[in-house]
């Protein structure tokens, strides 16, 4: 992942965070709990399993962030591993929708809040994500997280709703990635939505060439 775009300041991405949340939130407000257990887009995942992903993300960013602030670096993303993270995604993927949607909620609101605590002399600050990054991108992480998974959920929400300075912040770092680590791979010429979707590995329509694993 590469710096995020000088074009928006620490404060602003979390002001865009924030938003994005308030948007699943609103989205979130009125499902049933039998669309919770419907399958999402995402292959073997429901939209329970979604939405607690999101949540559990969120706490791992809180992590980070209060390890940011107290000096106490959380020593990994997820306490226990993958097998951890995907055991506790699929014990909470089947509750209620009530409980889901305020377990995001709460969750979601939380890591905004401490995110806000973060000075500016702490920016630079390492944390652990999957390759140490300084805790100014961190509102980033976030970002995506919400903006994508949003679109997973299936909940009329599609790529064509992301908005517009998500999609020329992402695409400003992530197609010179491509470009870098896959020289070989075509960049088709598409609407900047559709090929923000293409990048990221979710693809709008059939016949585009074939993208690798997003991260990059």
């Amino acid at each position: 992942m590469t710096s995020p775009s000088a074009a928006l300041s620490y404060a602003e991405l979390l002001d865009a965070v924030a938003e994005s949340h308030r948007t699943v939130e609103a989205t979130l407000e009125g499902m049933t709990d039998d669309q919770a257990r419907e399958p999402s887009l995402l292959p073997g995942w429901s939209r329970g399993h979604v939405v607690t992903h999101l949540a559990r993300n969120a706490d791992a960013l809180n992590r980070f962030a209060v390890g940011v602030i107290t000096g106490e670096a959380a020593p990994e993303m997820y306490p226990g591993g993958p097998a951890a993270r995907a055991a506790a995604i699929e014990e909470g993927a089947g509750r209620p929708a009530e409980l889901l949607v305020a377990d995001f909620r709460f969750a979601g609101r939380r890591v905004i809040e401490s995110l806000r605590r973060i000075t500016e002399d702490l920016y630079e600050t390492p944390v652990n994500w999957r390759q140490r990054v300084p805790a100014r991108q961190v509102p980033v992480l976030r970002w995506r997280e919400l903006e994508i998974h949003h679109v997973d959920l299936g909940l009329d929400y599609s790529a064509a709703d992301w908005p517009a300075a998500f999609v020329e912040h992402t695409l400003e770092s992530e197609l010179p990635a491509l470009a870098a680590k896959h020289p070989d791979v075509g960049v088709p010429e598409l609407l900047r939505t559709e090929l923000l979707a293409w990048v990221i590995g979710r693809p709008t329509r059939e016949g585009l060439p074939p993208v690798p694993a997003w991260p990059f």
